[in-house]
């Protein structure tokens, strides 16, 4: 069984390319309904979240567990911080099968309608915690870059959650901008090798000590 560290850096950068498409598909339908009526753009993007999941997943089998469950276990417990990724798949897909119930029903608010909210507001919460799961020589820069990310999609959930309360375009606007703000920088983020790279120590070893010297008479 061979693990290649590298293939850690590409299917971070595939996961959160998948999730940057499904925001932004989740946006653009967002930013559609505000004057169009139909159920159709709400159940595409949906149906975006809910397969990103799978997409995510299906990720993480070939890159880095090589197509293996036995070798993505391995690797798994290699970069422990990778089990952020499969919490990710579940709150991507749960949400998209909230919505897409929801929208099912024909329901604007109710159980259906915290719940994607809530699942949407539990992934945003996750990005901050990123950069306590990579090495430290990358642990400011994906610090920062996710932040952006959590912070934004943090604030899309609360624009939707005070539209549901105050009806007002001026908030639907910002759930949708804020959603494709959050989803334009996933699909940019692309994962530099050093952050689930192995760990390298230098350890320096004092000079051997100088022979002594013989004594006087000697």
């Amino acid at each position: 069984m061979t693990i290649d560290y590298a293939d850690f850096a590409w299917a971070s950068s595939l996961i959160h390319a998948i999730q940057g498409a499904a925001l932004i598909l989740l946006g653009a339908a967002e930013a559609f309904s505000l004057d169009n009526k139909g159920r159709g753009a709400s159940l595409a993007a949906g149906f975006g979240l809910a397969v990103s999941g799978a997409a995510m997943l299906a990720v993480m089998l070939a890159y880095p567990g090589g197509g293996s469950l036995e070798q993505l276990y391995a690797a798994l417990n290699l970069r422990r911080g990778f089990y952020l990724f499969i919490a990710f798949a579940c709150l991507f897909s749960g949400a998209g099968l909230s919505l897409l119930t929801r929208v099912s029903l024909g329901r604007e608010g109710g159980g259906w309608q915290a719940s994607f909210l809530g699942l949407l507001a539990f992934a945003a919460c996750l990005y901050f915690m990123m950069a306590s799961r990579v090495n430290e020589a990358a642990w400011r820069e994906v610090l920062a870059r996710h932040s952006a990310i959590g912070g934004a999609l943090l604030l899309a959930v609360l624009a939707k959650a005070a539209h549901g309360f105050r009806p007002k375009r001026a908030l639907h606007i910002a759930w949708a901008s804020l959603l494709l703000l959050a989803g334009l920088q996933l699909a940019a983020y692309r994962e530099s090798d050093g952050s689930f790279g192995p760990r390298r120590v230098t350890i320096e070893s004092s000079p051997a000590p100088a022979p002594a010297s013989p004594g006087p008479g000697r």
